[in-house]
Formats: structure tokens, C-alpha cells, sequence
């Protein structure tokens, strides 16, 4: 089975956040939903850092274009700038 996406493993978080906030669980039950947590945590640390390290590669090589070139729109054939 593959991984589960982000958003997937937010919301499994968030829910046994709010399990272990009631206190109502007994202990080993409670260790073990614990160990899911955490386990679900490093899991979305480590997708929120591959997600940073795109951003910040996408970002240097955009910062790395010279500032003299600008935008302009595509023109098909036949098309005469205005």
C-alpha cells in the first residue's frame, strides 16, 4: 500500500488529536494511537519539506533570470505586434 496523501494525513492527525485530548482512551490504546500521531507527523514534516525545497529551488532560478527580460505574449503565425 503507498503512502497517503498530505491532506489524508492532516485530517488522521487532527482526529487523533481530538481522541487523545478527551483522556478517555485506556493506556495502551492510547501509546498506540500516539505512535500513529507521530508516525503521521513525520510524515507531514517530511512532504511540507520536499514542498519548501521545490518552492526555493522554483524561486533561485526565477530570481536568477536577468531583471532585462520581460514578458510578452505568445504570437502564432501570421500574428503582427500591435
Amino acid at each position: 500500500m503507498g503512502e497517503i496523501p498530505f491532506e489524508e494525513a492532516l485530517k488522521q492527525l487532527e482526529v487523533i488529536v481530538s481522541r487523545l485530548e478527551r483522556g478517555d482512551l485506556p493506556l495502551e490504546e492510547a501509546l498506540s494511537v500516539f505512535e500513529e500521531g507521530v508516525r503521521l507527523t513525520k510524515l507531514c514534516s517530511a512532504r511540507l519539506g520536499e514542498a519548501e525545497r521545490r518552492v526555493n529551488i522554483l524561486t533561485r532560478s526565477v530570481e536568477s533570470v536577468p531583471r532585462e527580460l520581460e514578458e510578452r505574449p505568445f504570437e502564432e503565425e501570421g500574428e503582427e505586434e500591435l
